[in-house]
């Protein structure tokens, strides 16, 4: 099976290497290129690519904010990164706010810690960020730092209670991306995992010093199959809910696959579109779709040996989206441009009912 033991080098691998293939508050969030207004805010994660940058050339309706993740903290507080000029000239022609993602660097323990340690480099990590966010034109930011243990969980919260407080003088938008959780009882988790990595993560603090929080509802550990099970989802979405508002609460939404040895049941590949076309092209595909976890997959061979690809696609995708409206969640947040099929997009961008509520809820303030 696959455990929490594997969430890190599989959020690592993804955040740092997928999309990377080659091939104030006043703000109304409606979006201006799709045809009807959903109910919900539809946030996609970007990492500069070819692959990456025709989705989003071309799904420009699906998007209402873009998330570049491009930007890092180091040990001293000061802040690297840049957006592309292009992708951002884009995004603005056609009102879609930009708000980067800025980690600790590498998702290393070193340079949060060193930060978190330090009140003088906390104050020079937020100066920088508003000063950027300011320059360059940005909605705000969201942090992704992770790689964090329990013991900075207090330590964390106050920092970003302190970075909100900053932004919010300055009209900016803040948010936080979060492992995700099913409960706050340290022994769900194996391998001492919430100790280690996610306990981390106060959902109540963090949510009342922010304007939203983006669950990485994905790379689900008991998982032998779907990249995120719909059960597993439906957990987290509880869970979540009883820290976070559910005005608040963007649910996480993987656009890869995950590829699976079948006779091993052990994870051998992960990957976006281009690879799983290349594959239907290459061997003879079984396809499948499970109503169960509301996902599909495709069966193959290869030299004898049996593969399993689970992946996402317009129906599994149309599910995870009423659960958000189910739920009336702020909306949703996709791993990441480039990787997921072209037909998923007849999802992002078809309208749902619209709801007093709903509207409302895409105003920040």
């Amino acid at each position: 099976m696959f455990h929490y033991s594997k969430v890190i080098s599989v959020i690592i691998f993804i955040f740092m290497a997928l999309c990377s293939t080659p091939n104030t508050y006043a703000f109304s969030l409606a979006p201006s290129s799709a045809t009807s207004l959903p109910g919900y805010v539809r946030i996609f994660y970007y990492q500069e690519g070819k692959n990456a940058r025709k989705s989003f050339t071309e799904n420009l309706g699906s998007v209402d904010v873009l998330a570049p993740q491009t930007y890092s903290l180091n040990a001293s507080g000061e802040l690297n990164g840049s957006v592309n000029s292009d992708i951002f000239k884009l995004a603005q022609k056609n009102n879609i706010k930009v708000m980067p993602l800025v980690t600790n660097n590498g998702f290393g323990q070193a340079s949060i810690k060193a930060i978190l340690n330090d009140s003088v480099k906390q104050d020079r990590a937020i100066a920088m960020l508003v000063l950027e966010a300011k320059k360059q034109g940005y909605w705000g930011w969201q942090v992704d730092f992770e790689q964090m243990d329990l013991s900075y969980r207090d330590a964390f919260s106050s920092f970003i209670k302190k970075l909100g407080a900053s932004m919010k003088d300055e009209g900016l938008v803040l948010s936080v991306a979060v492992i995700a959780q099913i409960s706050e009882n340290p022994s769900d988790y194996p391998k001492n995992l919430w100790q280690r990595i996610i306990g981390v993560y106060d959902y109540a603090a963090l949510s009342s010093s922010t304007d939203f929080i983006s669950v990485m509802s994905y790379d689900d550990p008991e998982s032998t199959g779907p990249v995120a099970r719909y059960s597993w989802m439906e957990k987290v979405i509880a869970h979540s809910l009883k820290y976070i508002p559910k005005e608040k609460l963007s649910l996480g939404i993987p656009l890869y696959y995950w590829k699976w040895d079948t006779a091993r049941g052990k994870i051998v590949g992960i990957g976006g579109n281009t690879t799983l076309q290349e594959t239907l092209k290459k061997y003879k595909v079984t396809k499948g779709y499970s109503e169960k976890e509301q996902a599909p997959f495709m069966k193959y061979k290869i030299a004898k040996k049996s593969y399993t690809i689970w992946y996402e696609n317009a129906k599994s995708i149309t599910k995870k989206l009423e659960l958000i409206t189910k739920n009336d969640l702020y909306g949703f947040s996709a791993w990441a441009l480039g990787l997921e099929t072209a037909e998923t997009h007849s999802a992002f961008q078809d309208g749902v009912l619209q709801t007093a509520s709903a509207v409302s809820s895409l105003s920040l303030r």
